[in-house]
């Protein structure tokens, strides 16, 4: 009984630990020089969201290239996407509900969110958000909604062609929301 008690509180406290420690808290430091960020990469996976919602990190566009100028299936749009992206990868299980938002204050960029279901695939597109304003307007945000579970893949990208003022430029992600955990298997003694 002792020792089914002792375990308990063991994993209790990983699991505040790991919740203290997640890149929202302001006390974590993931590397010196300022706060943690993974920035999205410009190859297929993708920077993976981990961890728990919320989920926050920092980008320059400027960095990557363009690897989708059209998205279609549910996201058709008029006009092509032909700026720097940047792509995050999560994968959602069974009752999910995010949300994804990326502040824009300041940034050069006309950027937009489109989350497809097939990194790489414009075609697969299943929700974006695009203001069609300008560079440095914003936010944009798709809203929490549930998505059928599966591996989503989160492209930043811009209207502007690639190399030209306005296609690429600095952003502000939060990924918000609930991403339920799969116990797998669990014994006690």
């Amino acid at each position: 009984m002792r020792r089914s008690f002792a375990v308990l509180a063991v994993l209790l406290l990983v699991g505040a630990m790991a919740t203290a420690a997640n890149r929202t808290d302001p006390g974590f430091v993931g590397r010196p020089g300022g706060p943690p960020t993974d920035a999205g990469t410009d190859e297929c996976p993708g920077t993976p969201i981990t961890g728990p919602l919320p989920y926050a990190d920092s980008g320059d566009t400027c960095a990557g290239t363009n690897s989708i100028t059209s998205y279609t299936g549910t996201c058709t749009l008029p006009f092509p996407y032909g700026g720097e992206d940047l792509i995050y990868e999560i994968a959602l299980g069974a009752g999910n509900n995010v949300g994804f938002s990326a502040d824009l204050t300041g940034s050069a960029g006309d950027l937009a969110l489109f989350l497809i279901s097939t990194c790489g695939n414009g075609a697969s597109c299943v929700v974006n958000s695009q203001d069609a304003i300008g560079p440095g307007a914003g936010p944009e945000e798709i809203l929490p909604a549930s998505y059928p579970p599966a591996t989503y893949y989160l492209y930043v990208d811009s209207y502007y062609d690639a190399g030209s003022p306005g296609s690429c430029g600095t952003y502000n992600l939060t990924v918000t929301g609930t991403v339920p955990v799969e116990l797998i298997e669990f014994t006690a003694s």
